[in-house]
């Protein structure tokens, strides 16, 4: 299943500061970029944000999983 490109937008809103942030396509999903540089990706309309010392502050609150078979865990961000 692909991401619909309202759980896009409905992100980007979410994080808010125009311009920091952007997403790309790729194969029907996602990559979510800050400042030109991956930081999560968006599949099956979940986002998943790549595990590093900025996002750090998850790891109490999201849960860890693989944003497609194979792929390194990513944080599982619910919406709240």
């Amino acid at each position: 299943m692909s991401t619909q490109k309202e759980t896009v937008e409905f992100i980007l809103e979410k994080l808010g500061e125009p311009g920091r942030f952007s997403v790309r396509a790729m194969f029907g999903e996602y990559a979510l970029y800050a400042d030109g540089k991956v930081v999560g990706l968006v599949c099956n309309d979940q986002l998943y944000v790549k595990i590093l010392p900025e996002s750090k502050e998850l790891e109490d609150i999201c849960d860890k999983d693989e944003a497609y078979p194979g792929s390194k865990l990513f944080y599982v961000v619910e919406e709240v």
